[in-house]
Order: structure tokens, then C-alpha cells, then sequence
């Protein structure tokens, strides 16, 4: 990722629209951003990672969420653009937060008909996908904030991780981890499963403690056991099966013989008792022959029958016929004299009418006088209401010029009232701003005096330090001089009487038994080390005099500067602090001034808003005063027609109450109905009746012809009933007798035929059973059946022992099936569970796959950056790679240690001081960066941002930094640095410069002539 031009407004210092171009600072590949501690270095960092991601670079300031500027106004908008480029395509990236703190997003791709992005989560996952970082990944690689930039160095193997799997896409080797986990716990979930089946099946087949290594060979003992007592039971069985069949033969037999015997005693008992009762049927067959020649005749009587009862039927009704005629002759002659009466009496009906409609008119005239009476009343106390709104709207009126009067007054001391307070706000903001502008003079001075104690501490205590120098010098060479005698003495204690002094060639010793005493190794040493120490620490005293004096030296410009500012002589913190107390005064009084001026504003636009309420009230009620008055002059006019209509209806005679009157009417109109109901009533009554007398005499018409015919009809009959009694030779007194037996003559005809069918049938069975019965015995069947019982329950008993040996040994079969097939997936899953045993060994004890992968991945990474870091430490550190960690359950793999050459010894890198931890954290930064140069991963690094750090840098180690940074250049990566160090500003080039002045905010100019903006 490499940022083009970067555009702020209203963005932590930077109030006014700020353009940042970084295309002019490309050229070097290496820029510096300075200024001022406070006048905003890092806010452009803050802007890129905000427009990038929508939070800032550091964690305070984005757990703060205080990026919009505190000088900007409360309508405007906060607005951050960042124009960047990837892998030579350009994308643009615009963000808004409103005064309600509302966030809006836009995005494109420059040179591409795409539509934007403008929702927010969309731009974020759009622009992290394309830079491959996420937020927390940008800041630990690419920009490494102010107090953030130990965290790559020393965060443990899971941090590196991520980071790593985001840079290289290594999540692809945790798939595989984790596929071979699930498979390895399948197998193995396979496995037990299979061994828990294996002993299920044994535990149904009655065989315990077994293990499935020994296969299905387990069950031939018990098979073999359990199939040859079934072949016994079997044998068993068919012997007493053959001993049932022949006692069941032998029963059969017995029971046969009783059976029939039984059978031939029963036929001869019921063929006797039937031939004994034949003679009774025999004359029972001679009277159903006579019966059978009545029932040809009854039928010529029981017509008769049913002739003579419907003679006397219409006979009867005849005679009631004569009896209604002789009633409705009767009937008719009262009806029509009535119908006579009635059409006299309705000959008034007209007269009757004529009076109605006269005294009907005269209602509807006395109902319309008593209505018009009523409206009469109605109108007149409208009229007065109408009135007493009309004297309320004159004094609406009067009060409404009068509260215009007084809102005309309100307005006026608003108006002045507003002006005073403007004028106090302004007087009251000059005097903030000047009042800020002491604060940071106040504090600038306290930091000068602090920084300027700080200084004369650390002089007093280099001042030490080379005192205890020049201790620890005279103890080393003290050391020193016993160590040369104890050289001395060790080579004196070598020479020998007449050989000569390899020094010397001395044939003499003289001094040979004379001993130095007082010289320890250790002491030597560790006299060499304190030494060495002391000289370490006065050589970081004085480096850090160096740059405290640099700062003061700031610090003081800057104090100069403001002092120039707000114009006071003030020599030091506590006098500046007086007068700015003072100025506080002064600025609260003004405050109280301005609070009461605003109360007096408030009081006014108040009363102003009540009184235009009251002038909109009033004039909402003046606008019905027109409809009023021309309601009253309608409801006037109707009321005078009224009156008039009034007079004329009385003059003319008409009641006030139309009661009477309409009593009178209804009268006659009942007498009315009542004499045309009467004539209606007596018409339809004779009407009826002589329509009733004429059916009446047709149908004793009818029935007198009916009567005539079956008369006739009888005597045929009776004469035709005796010609048949002589034609079958009947005589009357015989077919009286036995004509009502005729009835029963089914019942005896069935009777006599069933009789006859029993007596032969049972005849025709005897004769058949005759010879064979006369020789047959009784025999005894209770032995046999008792020994055929016996010999069942013993069969029975065999029969359920061989079924359960059968199903004991068909179980045992299947099992044997099953262990068979089970043992074989056993096997099956063992060799499959032996490969993912050995998978999951080497994917979960020790390194996982995918730290393996990226520990590759970093052994590279920490190749280039000890290649920078020696430079940079003149060849006393390297960083290598941590196999160990003090706790089992933190991951391994990509944790640091730093290989001191000085000890011969690896520490933890989190043991490094301030500027050896900045430059082991440079080094893996540029070796990262240079890794990912060499071997294209899937992120790209075009720049690196470093915020601070280099003040803690002694003077050849800044050197040896910087050579590495410049060294950059061949690579075309770009480094763009925050910091105060003064060798920076000299030996980088491309500058930002940022200031800022009190109530207008930051500024910056870029090196090359760019205007402020």
C-alpha cells in the first residue's frame, strides 16, 4: 500500500482543509515528518489508518474516540480522503463523521465504471481485502504506532500467527490439521465402537471376557457343544413321535366304533316314534285336499264381502250428503238478505269521505302554524347568541391592538439585548483563546523547568559516574599489577638450580623462593566488568545530556515563541501561572456579565414567543367575526318571514292544537273501512257458500249412480257362488264348516310335507345301519386317552427342548456371521487408524502443521532481519527462534530470543533496553518487509511508517539505523519516520513540517517550496 495524497479537515488539530502530498517525498523513498511535540506528526498517521479503516493509529486516541478537532464549529463536518495505490492500481477512500457523531463511507476504484461502496462495512472488508491487513495487522507491519512499536517483536507465537496467516494464507495447512484431527477421532470412534459391538454380540451369545484380537474363533467351542445336543434331542424326538401317532391310531379306532353304535341306537329310537304318529298324518293329508277345493270358492264370497260394506259406505255417505244440502240452502238465505243490509249502509260512504278531507286540511294548517311557531323561538334565541358574539369580537379586537402594541416594544429589547450578548461572546472567546494560549505557555514553562532538572540530576550523577570511574580504574589496575606478579611468581616457581632462566639465561636465581601473594582471577575479572559497566552508563549519561539539552533547546523556542504571543515579560511557570489567574478572573466575571445578558435575552424571546401566540389566537378568533355578522343578518331575515307567515295562518281561523281535529277524522275513516269491510265480508261469504252448495249436489249425483251399479253387481256375485259349491259338489253346510280353516292350509301342507321327509329319511338310515348295529359293543376309551396324554406332555417337553437349542444354535451362528464381518472391519479400520495416529501425532505433540509452515516463513523473515540488525548493533545481537515456552499450554513455534554475542548466551527479547528493543524491532520490521519483497506473498508492502523511537538510539547506533533505511532505496519500498532527533532532520531530505498556533489549529510544509496549507 502506498499513499498518493491524503486530505483532512476538522481532524484532531487540523481545522482547516489539509492537503498531505505524498507523491513529492517519493522521490528519496525516504521522508521525515517533524515539528513540535503536541502540533500534530502524528495526527497524519492517524488520518491514513482512519481513512483506511476508520480508527486511528494508536489505541488511546481510538479508545477516546476524539478525532474530530476541538476548534471546529458545531455544524461542521469532520472530513478524512485518502488517495492510495496497490499493486499500480489506484482506489480512493473518503470518510464523514457528522456533529452527532453519525459516520458516512465512500469508496471507488480510480478508472473503473464500478459503482461505489457507501456503506460502511462494505468499504471496510473491501479495503482490507485489498491491502490484505486487518487493522490490528496494519499497525504491528506496516504502521507501527507511537508506544506500539515492541508489539511484533515480542508478542508470542498465537499473535505472530495471525499475523502470519493473513501475510502467507497459511490457514490452508490449519484445514488440513484439523481435517486430519477429524479423521483420526472418526477412526477411533470407529474403533471403539467396533470393540464395544464385538462384546455386545459375545454378552447375547452367553460368552464373556473375551477380546476381539482373537477374531471369531471365539465361538467354534460353543457351536460345536450346542450342535451336537441338538442332534441328540432330535433323535429323541422322532421316537416319541412315532409312539403319539400309533396310541392316537388306536384312540381314533375306539372313538369310531362308540360313534357309530351311538349313532344306529339314535336312528332306531327316532324311526319308531315317527311310524307310530303316520296315521295321524294321513288324515290330516284327506282335509287339506277338501281344504284346497274351498280356497278355489272364498274368493267369490270375500268379494261379496267388500261389496256389501262399501254399498252400506256409500249409503251412509249419501245420507250425510242430503243433510249438508238441506244446511247450505238454509245458510244462503241468511246471507243474502245480510249482503241486501249491507249495500244499503254503504251508501254514506261518500259524505263520510267529503268531511274527512276538510277537517285534514284544517290539521296540516294548525300542524304548519304550531312549526312555525316553533322556528319562531328557535331563531329568536339564535339571534341573541349571534349578538353576544358580536360584542365579543369588538373587544377581541381592542385587545389585539393592544398586544400588538406591547410585542412591538418586546421586539425593540430583543434586538438590543442580542447585540449586547454578541458583543460579550466575542469579548469572551478573545479572552478564552488568550487564556489558552497562557496555558500552553504555563505548561511549556513547567516542562522547561522540569526538563531543565532533569538535566542538572543527570549531570550530578555523570559527575558520580566518573568519579566511580576513576575508582574502578585504579582497583582494575591494581588487579592488573598483582596479575603481572602472579605471571612472575608462576614462572619463578619453574626455574631450577643450575638450569638456565628463560628470560635471562641466568645461571643464579636469587629470587627463587621469594612468593607474591593477593592475586584472584575472579576478582580481576570482576573488576574488568564494573568497569566496563560504569563506562556503559557514563556513556549513556552523556548521550542522554545530549539530548536533553536538544530538548530544552525546543522546549525554550517554543516558550520564546509564545511568550511573543501573548505579550507578557512573565520570567518562569509560578508568575505566568499568577497572571494567567488573573486573566481567569477577568474572563469569569466576563461570564457573568454575559450569563445575566443571556438570561435578559431568554426573558425577552420568552415574552415575544407568548405574545405572538396570543396575536395568532386572537386573530384565529377575528376570522369568524364576517361569518358571524352574515348569520345574523340571515337568521334576522328568516325570522321576519316567519312572523308574517304567522299572522296570516291565524287571521284565518286556524287552531293552535290540531288534537281534536285529527280524532275526528280517524272516526269517520274507521266507519268508513268498517261499512266497505262489511259489504266486502257479506259478498265473499255468499259467494262461497253457493259454490259450496254446487259441489255438494254433483257429487250426490255421483255417488246416488254408484250405489245403483253395486247393487247390481252383488246379486251376480251371490248367484255365481252358487253355481260352484254344485260344480265341486259342495254342500253349504260343509263349506261353512271348513271355510275358516282355509287360512291355515299352508301351515298344514308344510306340516304334513316335513312329517313324511323326516319319516322316510330316518327309515332309509335305519335300514342302513340295521346289520352292522345289531353286532356292535360299547368300549372303554380313559386308558388310551391318559396314555396319549402322557406320551403328548413328554413330546411337548422335547419338542421345546430342540426349539431351544435350535434358536440357542441359529443365534450362535449369526454371531459367528457377525463377528466374522466385524472382525474384518476391525482390521480394515486398524491400518487406516495406525496411518492417522501417526498424522495426528505429528500434527498435534509438539508444532502443529501450520506453525511448522510459518515458522519457515519466519526463519526467512528473521534471516533478513538479523542481516540488518547486526549492522545496526555493529554485530552484537541476533534474534532466533524460540523452540520452548515456560507454560505447556501456550503454542510454540514463533517466539523470540536475542543471541547475545557479548555473553555467548540467548535471552528473551523482552529483556533488551529501550534502543536495543527499537532496533531489533526495525530490523524484523525491514526483514519482513523484505521477505515479502522477495517471495510475493499475498499482501503488499510498498511503505513503512515509523512513529518515534530513535531518540533512544545512541549516536553510532542512529547511524547504523539510518544506513539501513536508506539501504531501502534499493528495493523502492519507503519509509516515512515521526521524530524529534535533530541528525534526522539533517540527513533525510523530504520533510513534513507541522506547527500549529493557538485558535487556528495545525499546518504543515513539505520540503521543496509547498506553501503552508
Amino acid at each position: 500500500m502506498k499513499p498518493l495524497e491524503l486530505k483532512m479537515k476538522n481532524f484532531l488539530g487540523f481545522k482547516e482543509e489539509t492537503t498531505v502530498n505524498f507523491k513529492l517525498l517519493y522521490e528519496d523513498k525516504i521522508f521525515l515528518i517533524t515539528g513540535p511535540t503536541g502540533a500534530g506528526k502524528t495526527s497524519i498517521f492517524d488520518a491514513v489508518c482512519f481513512a483506511l479503516y476508520g480508527e486511528g493509529s494508536g489505541e488511546e486516541r481510538t479508545k477516546a474516540k476524539c478525532f474530530r478537532s476541538q476548534l471546529a464549529d458545531e455544524k461542521d463536518e469532520m472530513e478524512v480522503s485518502l488517495l492510495f495505490e496497490v499493486r499500480g492500481r489506484q482506489y480512493f477512500v473518503k470518510r464523514i463523521e457528522n456533529a452527532r457523531g453519525l459516520n458516512k463511507a465512500y469508496f471507488t476504484k480510480i478508472d473503473d465504471d464500478v459503482e461505489a461502496l457507501v456503506k460502511i462495512k462494505e468499504v471496510n472488508q473491501e479495503i482490507e481485502n485489498i491491502i490484505g491487513l486487518n487493522l490490528d495487522q496494519f499497525k504491528k507491519i506496516v504502521m507501527i504506532p507511537q508506544g506500539e512499536f515492541r508489539e511484533f517483536l515480542t508478542a508470542g507465537t498465537k499473535d505472530k500467527s495471525e499475523i502470519l496467516k493473513k501475510l502467507f494464507a497459511t490457514e490452508q495447512y490449519e484445514k488440513i490439521q484439523l481435517l486430519i484431527k477429524e479423521r483420526f477421532d472418526e477412526k477411533r470412534s470407529v474403533e471403539k465402537d467396533l470393540v464395544t459391538r464385538f462384546s455386545e454380540i459375545l454378552r447375547e451369545a452367553q460368552v464373556e471376557n473375551r477380546d476381539i484380537e482373537l477374531g471369531k474363533d471365539v465361538l467354534n467351542e460353543a457351536l460345536e457343544k450346542e450342535q451336537t445336543e441338538l442332534n441328540t434331542l432330535k433323535i429323541q424326538k422322532s421316537s416319541k413321535d412315532q409312539e403319539v401317532k400309533q396310541t392316537e391310531q388306536e384312540l381314533l379306532l375306539g372313538q369310531k366304533e362308540n360313534e357309530d353304535l351311538q349313532h344306529y341306537q339314535a336312528a332306531k329310537k327316532q324311526y319308531e316314534e315317527l311310524r307310530s304318529r303316520k296315521r295321524i298324518y294321513d288324515k290330516k293329508e284327506q282335509e287339506l285336499r277338501l281344504l284346497r277345493k274351498i280356497s278355489g270358492i272364498t274368493h267369490i264370497e270375500i268379494q261379496m264381502e267388500d261389496l256389501g260394506k262399501e254399498i252400506q259406505e256409500k249409503e251412509t255417505e249419501n245420507q250425510k250428503l242430503l243433510l249438508e244440502l238441506k244446511k247450505v240452502g238454509e245458510l244462503l238465505t241468511r246471507q243474502e238478505r245480510n249482503l241486501i243490509d249491507a249495500s244499503r249502509n254503504a251508501e254514506e260512504v261518500d259524505s263520510l269521505k267529503e268531511s274527512r278531507t276538510r277537517l285534514l286540511d284544517l290539521v296540516d294548517k294548525s300542524r304548519r302554524l304550531k312549526e312555525v311557531s316553533q322556528k319562531i323561538t328557535i331563531f329568536d334565541t339564535e339571534l341573541k347568541k349571534l349578538k353576544e358574539q358580536m360584542d365579543y369580537y369588538s373587544k377581541k379586537e381592542q385587545q389585539l391592538r393592544q398586544v400588538l402594541e406591547e410585542e412591538e416594544q418586546v421586539r425593540k429589547g430583543l434586538s438590543e439585548s442580542n447585540l449586547e450578548a454578541e458583543k460579550l461572546k466575542s469579548s469572551q472567546k478573545e479572552q478564552q483563546n488568550y487564556l489558552k494560549e497562557l496555558g500552553n505557555l504555563f505548561k511549556k514553562m513547567e516542562k522547561l523547568e522540569l526538563l531543565q532538572n532533569n538535566l542538572i540530576q543527570t549531570e550530578r550523577e555523570m559527575l558520580l559516574a566518573e568519579r566511580e570511574l576513576q575508582q574502578k580504574e585504579s582497583k582494575l589496575a591494581e588487579e592488573s599489577r598483582k596479575k603481572s606478579g602472579h605471571y612472575a611468581l608462576i614462572l619463578r616457581q619453574g626455574l631450577q638450580k643450575d638450569v638456565p632462566c628463560p628470560v635471562c639465561g641466568s645461571l643464579d636465581h636469587p629470587l627463587g623462593i621469594k612468593e607474591t601473594q593477593g592475586f584472584d582471577e575472579d576478582r580481576f575479572l570482576k573488576a574488568e566488568e564494573e568497569k566496563k559497566m560504569v563506562e556503559r552508563r557514563l556513556s549513556e549519561l552523556q548521550a542522554s545530556i545530549k539530548n536533553q539539552n536538544a530538548n530544552i533547546r525546543d522546549v525554550h523556542e517554543e516558550v520564546d515563541e509564545l511568550r511573543q504571543e501573548v505579550k507578557i515579560e512573565a520570567e518562569n511557570a509560578v508568575s505566568t501561572f499568577k497572571i494567567g489567574q488573573e486573566e481567569k478572573q477577568k474572563f469569569m466575571l466576563g461570564e457573568k456579565r454575559l450569563a445575566e445578558c443571556l438570561n435578559k435575552v431568554k426573558g425577552f424571546s420568552s415574552k415575544d414567543i407568548l405574545l405572538k401566540d396570543l396575536i395568532k389566537s386572537l386573530q384565529k378568533d377575528l376570522q369568524e367575526k364576517e361569518k358571524v355578522t352574515e348569520l345574523y343578518e340571515k337568521t334576522r331575515s328568516a325570522l321576519l318571514e316567519l312572523s308574517g307567515e304567522q299572522r296570516g295562518l291565524l287571521e284565518s281561523g286556524v287552531p293552535k292544537e290540531p288534537m281534536g281535529l285529527t280524532s275526528k277524522a280517524e272516526e269517520i275513516e274507521k266507519r268508513v273501512q268498517m261499512l266497505l269491510d262489511i259489504v266486502l265480508k257479506a259478498k265473499d261469504s255468499y259467494d262461497k257458500s253457493r259454490q259450496y252448495e254446487e259441489n255438494l249436489k254433483g257429487k250426490e249425483s255421483t255417488l246416488r249412480e254408484t250405489l245403483e251399479q253395486n247393487r247390481v253387481k252383488y246379486v251376480e256375485l251371490k248367484q255365481h257362488l252358487l253355481e260352484r259349491l254344485q260344480q265341486e259338489e259342495l254342500s253349504v253346510e260343509v263349506y261353512s264348516a271348513y271355510r275358516e280353516q282355509v287360512s291355515q292350509m299352508d301351515i298344514m301342507e308344510l306340516e304334513i310335507q316335513e312329517f313324511f321327509q323326516a319319516y322316510n329319511k330316518s327309515k332309509g338310515v335305519f335300514d342302513a345301519l340295521k346289520d352292522r348295529g345289531e353286532t356292535l359293543q360299547f368300549k372303554s376309551l380313559e386308558p388310551i386317552q391318559q396314555s396319549l396324554q402322557n406320551l403328548l406332555m413328554e413330546q411337548k417337553a422335547l419338542q421345546e427342548q430342540v426349539e431351544a437349542k435350535s434358536i440357542l444354535l441359529h443365534g450362535l451362528t449369526r454371531a459367528h456371521e457377525r463377528l466374522g464381518r466385524l472382525y474384518d472391519d476391525y482390521l480394515e479400520n486398524k491400518k487406516v487408524l495406525a496411518l492417522y495416529q501417526d498424522l495426528y501425532d505429528t500434527a498435534y505433540l509438539g508444532m502443529n502443521f501450520e506453525t511448522f509452515v510459518q515458522s519457515y516463513y519466519f526463519e526467512g523473515i528473521l534471516l533478513r532481519a538479523n542481516a540488518r540488525l547486526r549492522k545496526m548493533s555493529e554485530g552484537r545481537y541476533q534474534l532466533k527462534r524460540r523452540n520452548e515456552t515456560e507454560s505447556r499450554r501456550e503454542k510454540i513455534g514463533l517466539g523470540l530470543n536475542v543471541f547475545d554475542e557479548y555473553t555467548g548466551r540467548e535471552r528473551d527479547v523482552q529483556s533488551l533496553s529501550g534502543g536495543e528493543s527499537f532496533k531489533a524491532s526495525l530490523s524484523l520490521a525491514l526483514g519482513l518487509s523484505d521477505f515479502i519483497e522477495s517471495h510475493k506473498g499475498s499482501v503488499n508492502l510498498e511503505t513503512i511508517f515509523i512513529d518515534e523511537g530513535f531518540g533512544s538510539l545512541d549516536q553510532d547506533s542512529l547511524e547504523n539505523a539510518l544506513s539501513c533505511l536508506m539501504e531501502l532505496n534499493v528495493s523502492g519500498r519507503i519509509v516515512g519516520i515521526i521524530s524529534h532527533v535533530t541528525e534526522l532532520k539533517d540527513r533525510i531530505p523530504g520533510k513534513i513540517e507541522v506547527k500549529t498556533t493557538p485558535g487556528n489549529g495545525s499546518a504543515i510544509k513539505i520540503t521543496g517550496g509547498t506553501k503552508w496549507n
